[in-house]
């Protein structure tokens, strides 16, 4: 989302350019020069991210606490060009980071394949890139509960409690659940690459197109 003059954060209404349908979504208008769709944001555990499918479709929570804005409308909202994504980390410390990712985008549903090009900035990131929600969630489905179509050989969602583009299964989980920070457990908002595992205190993924 771009706009004129010096906007401030906050709900926008937008009209998505396929399916000419009217969507409130949360803009970020402060963050890297501001211009950005937040579809996903956890930071207290009001909200419970354990769902099935169709609600991961549509979208649950609220805009003004946690929320997931409904991967059918992020499909959307990336297909219409070059569209970035940025992942924001918060560990128990205050510590944050960051990773973009440019070329984000998702197949049309049921799959919602996820693709992403190169990191295009980070921040304490670990070096490993090959343990960044990139190359190994990369061309990997989305599966829920009651949509198991992932690579492992029993039900990732099931396991670890979340909504993911899961392989078999993850080296990103922050659509798991929302447990006390810092706690090293596989059940929890985890990146591997930051913070080594342990449970996260915030996320926030954003797009933005180019």
């Amino acid at each position: 989302m771009r706009t004129r003059g010096s906007p401030k954060s906050g709900v926008y209404t937008v009209n998505l350019w396929q399916s000419r349908r009217t969507i409130n979504v949360y803009c970020d208008m402060s963050t890297d020069n501001g211009g950005w769709t937040v579809i996903q944001y956890r930071f207290d555990g009001s909200v419970d991210f354990y769902r099935n499918f169709s609600q991961y479709d549509n979208g649950f929570g609220d805009l003004s606490t946690e929320f997931w804005l409904g991967l059918r409308d992020i499909q959307e909202l990336a297909s219409q060009g070059l569209t970035d994504l940025r992942i924001e980390l918060e560990a128990v410390n205050g510590s944050k980071g960051f990773e973009t990712f440019e070329k984000f985008s998702l197949s049309s549903g049921p799959a919602y394949t996820f693709n992403v090009g190169a990191t295009i900035g980070s921040l304490r990131i670990s070096k490993w890139v090959s343990e960044s929600v990139g190359p190994y969630h990369n061309g990997q489905a989305f599966s829920t509960y009651d949509h198991d179509v992932d690579k492992y050989g029993a039900s990732c969602a099931v396991k670890f409690q979340g909504g993911w583009w899961y392989n078999s299964c993850y080296y990103a989980n922050l659509n798991g659940p929302y447990i006390t920070p810092g706690v090293w457990t596989e059940k929890a908002i985890r990146y591997k690459s930051f913070f080594d595992y342990r449970s996260l205190k915030s996320c926030k993924m954003m797009i933005r197109r180019r």
